[in-house]
C-alpha cells in the first residue's frame, strides 16, 4: 500500500507496524507542492491495494489521475473531519503541522488500516493508542508553551503554519500564499519589514524547501535573524541522516517557535 507524502507515510507506518508494507509516493527531499508522478510511477501506484492520502487539495491534480488509472485500489482521504482554513476558494493544505489536527488524521489512518486488514484490528488499535497519547502530549505542550510567548506573530515564507496559528492563539504573516513555489511581491516584502520593526520581532522563519533569498532580504532590511523551521512535508537529507521523524520534528518546531516568539 502507498501513502501520498512524508507525514502521511510516517504516521501510517507507525500504526501499520510490521503488519502492512507502506511505501511513500512523493520522494523525500521533494516539495509535495506541484509534484506529479511519472507514467511508470502511475503504473506502480495503480497496482497497490490501497492509497492513503491527505486530501484538502494537497495531492491535486495527480490523485484524481491515479484514481482513474486504479479502479481496483481503495483510496482513503485522511483529512476528513478537519475544519479547513480557506482563503477565497483555496484550502490551506497544511493541517498536519498542528498536533490538534494530527489527532484527527491518525484516527482516520487507523480506520483506513482496519478497513484494509480487519484481521489485525487489535494490533492497529494498540499502535494507534500509543501514537495518540504521544500526539496528545504534543498538543498539550504546544498549547501551554505557546500561550506564554511574548510575541504572537510568526513571519515566514509561505502560509504553512495556519492551523498551528488557529489552534494555539498565534497570528501567521506569510510572504506568499499556500505554495512554497510562489513568487513574493516587493510590496509584501516592505509590508513585513514594517511589521517586524513595529512589533519588535527578532526572528523570521524560512521553511525547508522554500527559497531563502526573499526571507534574507526581509531579515537584512528589518534587522531580524533567520530561523529554519520544518513543514515536515518531506524529509531533507540531513533529517534522514539523523533519523528524524514526524514526532521529533514537531518537537523541534515547538522549540523554534518558542525561541522565535520570545
Amino acid at each position: 500500500m502507498y501513502a501520498s507524502f512524508y507525514p502521511i507515510y510516517d504516521l501510517t507506518s507507525k500504526i501499520a507496524g510490521d503488519k502492512l508494507t507502506v511505501k511513500n509516493i512523493i520522494p523525500f527531499n521533494e516539495s509535495p507542492h506541484g509534484w506529479e508522478p511519472s507514467a511508470k510511477e502511475m503504473t506502480e501506484i495503480a497496482k497497490a491495494k490501497a492509497v492513503i492520502y491527505l486530501g484538502m487539495t494537497m495531492e491535486d491534480p495527480w490523485i484524481n489521475k491515479v484514481k482513474e488509472a486504479a479502479p481496483n485500489t481503495k483510496f482513503f482521504e485522511v483529512s476528513k473531519g478537519i475544519e479547513p482554513i480557506k482563503k477565497g476558494n483555496a484550502i490551506n493544505p497544511h493541517p498536519w503541522l498542528s498536533p490538534k489536527e494530527a489527532l484527527i488524521i491518525i484516527k482516520n489512518i487507523k480506520d483506513a488500516l482496519v478497513d484494509i486488514d480487519p484481521s489485525n484490528k487489535d494490533y492497529f488499535e494498540k499502535n494507534y493508542q500509543n501514537l495518540k497519547s504521544e500526539i496528545e502530549n504534543l498538543d498539550k505542550q504546544y498549547r501551554e508553551e505557546l500561550s506564554k510567548t511574548r510575541l504572537k506573530t510568526i513571519v515566514l515564507f509561505h502560509s504553512a503554519f495556519a492551523y498551528v496559528a488557529r489552534d494555539y492563539g498565534l497570528k501567521q504573516e506569510p510572504l506568499v500564499g499556500m505554495s512554497d513555489e510562489a513568487e513574493p511581491s516587493p510590496a509584501r516584502i516592505s509590508e513585513l519589514v514594517d511589521l517586524i520593526k513595529k512589533e519588535g520581532i527578532k526572528y523570521v522563519f524560512v521553511e525547508g524547501m522554500a527559497p531563502a533569498k526573499p526571507i534574507e532580504t526581509i531579515a537584512k532590511e528589518s534587522g531580524a535573524q533567520i530561523m529554519r523551521i520544518s513543514t515536515i512535508g518531506t524529509l531533507s537529507k540531513e533529517d534522514m541522516e539523523r533519523n528524524a521523524d514526524f514526532i521529533s520534528l514537531m518537537k523541534e518546531n515547538l522549540e523554534k517557535l518558542k525561541k522565535g516568539l520570545e
